[in-house]
């Protein structure tokens, strides 16, 4: 695989209680994304799929297939 693909990671929005949001990447299938965050936010925040798209660099960013990060931007 080529240093310099691009890959676009799905964007992840998480609504807390009080209505504070946050935005977080998974590095899985599209579809699984949102489980994924899920999977490490407290059972008492929503989480939905933006339309959103991280366009990010192999060479600049070190991800692992499976990561779930909060960002921001």
């Amino acid at each position: 695989m080529s240093w310099d693909v691009r890959t676009k990671i799905p964007v992840v929005e998480v609504i807390a209680p009080d209505g504070r949001k946050s935005l977080w990447i998974a590095v899985v299938a599209m579809t699984k994304a949102v489980a994924a965050v899920k999977e490490v936010i407290p059972p008492n925040h929503v989480a939905v799929l933006t339309k959103q798209r991280l366009t990010i660099s192999r060479k600049s960013v070190e991800l692992r297939r499976g990561e779930v990060r909060r960002i921001g931007l």
